[in-house]
């Protein structure tokens, strides 16, 4: 009987093993898979040996000469891919609409896989729906936003102006400014200086802890219980309760009606009055930090790149500031005027080209299977979207290593159609918030470069190489800022 059941145990064990390391019927190509691990010990190594993920993946899809790169992570079966065809695939077919339902996803979420961000299915429809609505039914994305980044831009230049004595690190006023035009949309009002500074560098070490926790977390959410500290858990859960009271003061201040402005957070508790099943405070919390981290990093990341750009290439702010002068002189600048500054444009596209932002989108999660590029991709599998390889591919760029906003002005000296860029992403999941992105980029780089001359300081020239997270990030710089004459 012993014998009998010690057989049983081992078939099953060795049937799960062969499981476990047998790629689907038509599966991409990619490492040899383990078991229990996949080719988890392979993708670490090629991230730690090329400095992020989204490197190391591009070289292992480069050796397995294949646009879609099938990976298995643990359990989980995971495909990258890449070119334009695929690309456009994954973001606009809706069986690539789904979101993972995993542990760290949902510590992302404050516990729950909700918000808009990371839901999926009706949950996710309704909701973004709605947000979007009521964000433009109260001036979103209209001539009333321009004016809250107008008014940011005064108070980036009165920063600048009294520390103008000393080297400036941009990181130390974009980031807020960005965030009082969301907070404003979003709560009604400006948030408080030592309280914005508090969030904000919750939001930045929440995000840098992530990118080390994902891997152990990810794939294995039970080393939590083990190894709290080492994993990351226990400082992302000790932010996610430091961000949620954040959120509940400001809820907590519409429910007794202590801020006047008629904002996003109105519009959701009106629509919790109204029985709406889906319409909780969790919810709401979710979508504001949805919105806060949407926001807070991404746009001024951008902005941080572009003063890192022309701090390194002198001639090229000259040629910059010299059409913002012709153009628009003393006059404070508006979004349309980006029509006006070609070369100013088509300097923030190359930035977003260059300095890709988010090099590796998504996760999605398929909903049923799919055939990408000639492969079977099985239900439920997760899909990362390679924008940073698809802005430097080059068939679509030339020389595209080289930084040249010329690719993006025609024979005619008009700006281009940038068919090719994917900053805020496509499709139904394409990115809320890229209206003010994209103001407060064009607005707050002419405002600053219209008043002042960017230098380095000490005769050092910062590093132009960005950090490359969950995000890509400029290093660490400053800059002296010298008002023009």
């Amino acid at each position: 009987m012993l014998i009998t059941i010690v057989t049983v145990l081992l078939l099953v064990f060795t049937g799960y093993i062969i499981k476990s390391i047998t790629k689907p019927r038509k599966y991409p190509p990619g490492p040899t898979w383990y078991p229990f691990v996949g080719c988890s010990g392979v993708v670490q190594s090629m991230t730690t040996k090329y400095g992020s993920q989204w490197k190391g993946l591009s070289e292992l899809a480069k050796e397995y000469s294949t646009q879609v790169l099938g990976l298995k992570l643990c359990s989980e079966l995971v495909v990258v891919v890449y070119g334009v065809k695929n690309i456009r695939q994954v973001f606009t077919e809706k069986e690539f609409e789904g979101r993972p339902n995993s542990f760290f996803i949902r510590l992302r979420c404050l516990g729950k896989r909700m918000g808009i961000t990371f839901a999926d299915g009706p949950l996710w429809r309704e909701h973004r729906q709605f947000t979007v609505k009521h964000l433009r039914n109260i001036g979103f994305g209209k001539t009333g936003m321009e004016r809250e980044i107008q008014s940011e831009l005064s108070n980036i230049l009165n920063y600048i102006d009294k520390n103008n004595d000393k080297a400036i690190n941009p990181k130390s006023v974009l980031p807020a400014a960005v965030m009082n035009v969301l907070w404003k949309y979003v709560a009604g009002e400006r948030i408080k200086e030592e309280r914005l500074k508090f969030l904000l560098d919750l939001l930045n070490a929440r995000s840098k802890a992530f990118s080390m926790a994902g891997g152990w977390l990810n794939q294995v959410p039970w080393s939590r219980f083990f190894f709290p500290e080492l994993s990351g858990y226990s400082l992302i859960a000790k932010m996610n309760q430091q961000i949620s009271e954040i959120i509940d003061e400001a809820i907590e201040k519409h429910k007794t009606n202590m801020t006047q402005e008629n904002d996003f957070m109105y519009s959701f508790l009106k629509e919790m009055k109204d029985n709406k099943s889906s319409f909780t405070e969790d919810q709401l919390k979710t979508i504001c930090l949805d919105l806060l981290i949407a926001g807070s990093q991404t746009t001024s990341n951008v902005l941080e790149f572009a003063f890192l750009v022309v701090l390194r290439k002198r001639a090229l702010q000259e040629k910059l500031f010299h059409e913002i002068d012709k153009v628009l002189g003393n006059e404070q600048p508006c979004w349309n005027d980006s029509y006006r500054l070609v070369y100013t444009s088509a300097f923030l596209l190359e930035v977003q080209r260059y300095y890709t932002i988010v090099p590796l989108a998504g996760p999605r999660r398929l909903l049923d299977d799919a055939i990408i590029d000639g492969y079977l991709i099985p239900k439920e599998t997760t899909v990362l979207i390679s924008v940073g390889d698809l802005h430097f591919d080059p068939e679509l760029w030339d020389d595209p290593h080289e930084f040249k906003p010329e690719r993006f002005i025609d024979q005619c000296g008009a700006l281009k159609n940038s068919e090719h860029m994917y900053p805020f992403g496509l499709g139904r999941r394409r990115c809320p918030g890229d209206s003010l992105a994209k103001s407060f980029i064009f607005i707050v780089f002419v405002g600053v470069l219209q008043k002042y001359r960017i230098e380095h300081c000490n005769g050092v020239l910062p590093s132009g190489e960005p950090i490359i997270g969950l995000i890509s990030s400029p290093r660490p710089y400053v800059a002296d800022f010298i008002p023009r004459s």
